[in-house]
């Protein structure tokens, strides 16, 4: 009896664990089916969102602006440039030719007297050197170099054509990415593109980096020559004017010059080996040039150094001046001293006479 018991348990056991086996088979099939159902619907959305990649990267690059060709640079930098550089050209030959007839008639006026402070000179000679304007071809060269034609973050922002730094934080300004050392380099923002090129005009005619550039344009103003007396203006040193001459050369901005002051030799047409140099010289110019500070840091040092000859200038007119003032007011002792003698000697000869005439009426 109890053996038949065991048996039948046994068989009920076998009959439980088979069924359960087939159960979990079953249920594991069905995982296994609900798994791969998962992994098809993943590969359709890992497809499908590669798809809306490609199409969003062809969207985009159909969208994406195209590079603007050199060419419609040039242009338009060129008819955004020279009618606002006409205006300033005429106005600083306007007034260099009025100077120069003052001071051929002798006339010190006080217009004069006070362009030699604003232009911190002395002599007439040196007053004229700072008025007489440059060639108009620099101008465009260094703007369009210094720009990267028109196309640099100071000119879209700043209106800064020719990368002049600021050393003012009260005027309007803006940062340089780029630092020298610890220091950041501060650009000036100019209302207009007028204010630029005149501001331009100015720190080449003040500062005394460039005063072998003034005195070879009054004399002698070949762009040719002018261009290799900038190289102060630059941390190219030698090769900005080099580099200036290509772009002057191959831009053909000589046509631009007025033919009264300028030295126009006769420029022989490039060859296409030339040309090719030229254009390759002009590009590296202007390479990276958008938020690239290029101009030299010796415009600043100059600008510091008349400061300090300023300072040094009215210190020592304060020392004439303290000196005259404590030499007069000695005088002034001497004269008063002088003046109670002679009064004493006055009363004293006064004092005589009348004693003598009570002698005598006695």
């Amino acid at each position: 009896m109890k053996k038949n018991y065991l048996i039948a348990m046994s068989i009920i056991v076998l009959l439980m664990f088979g069924y359960f086996y087939q159960l979990q088979n079953k249920q594991v099939k069905q995982l296994r089916q609900e798994v791969n159902k998962l992994n098809e619907k993943i590969e359709l959305l890992q497809k499908n969102e590669q798809q809306l990649k490609v199409k969003l990267e062809e969207a985009l690059e159909k969208n994406k602006p195209k590079p603007i060709p050199v060419s419609v640079k040039k242009k338009r930098f060129i008819n955004m440039m020279v009618p606002a550089l006409n205006e300033v050209y005429d106005e600083l030959k306007q007034q260099f030719l009025e100077v120069q007839n003052y001071i051929d008639e002798n006339k010190q006026t006080e217009k004069i007297k006070s362009l030699k402070e604003f232009y911190k000179v002395e002599t007439n000679q040196e007053l004229l050197y700072a008025l007489k304007p440059h060639p108009k071809s620099i101008a465009l060269a260094q703007g369009a170099m210094e720009s990267a034609w028109g196309q640099s973050r100071f000119f879209k922002e700043a209106n800064n054509i020719f990368g002049v730094w600021s050393f003012n934080k009260n005027e309007p300004r803006i940062a340089a990415s780029g630092k020298r050392g610890s220091k950041t380099i501060w650009l000036k923002k100019y209302a207009s593109v007028k204010e630029s090129i005149k501001d331009y005009y100015i720190t080449l005619s003040r500062s005394s980096a460039f005063k072998e550039f003034r005195k070879v344009n009054y004399e002698n103003p070949d762009p040719f020559l002018l261009v290799t007396k900038l190289d102060r203006y630059s941390e190219k040193k030698a090769a900005y004017g080099r580099e200036l001459a290509a772009m002057i050369k191959y831009n053909k901005f000589t046509k631009y010059d007025d033919k009264e002051f300028i030295v126009q030799k006769e420029q022989k047409t490039l060859t296409k080996e030339e040309a090719q140099k030229e254009e390759e010289l002009e590009n590296s110019a202007i390479q990276n040039s958008n938020d690239e500070v290029t101009t030299s840091r010796e415009i600043e040092d100059s600008i510091k150094e008349d400061k300090v000859v300023k300072q040094e200038k009215n210190s020592n007119e304060n020392k004439t001046l303290q000196t005259e003032q404590k030499k007069s007011l000695e005088e002034n002792k001497i004269n008063k001293k002088q003046k109670k003698i002679e009064k004493t000697e006055k009363i004293e000869n006064i004092t005589k006479d009348s004693e003598k005439i009570e002698e005598e009426t006695k």
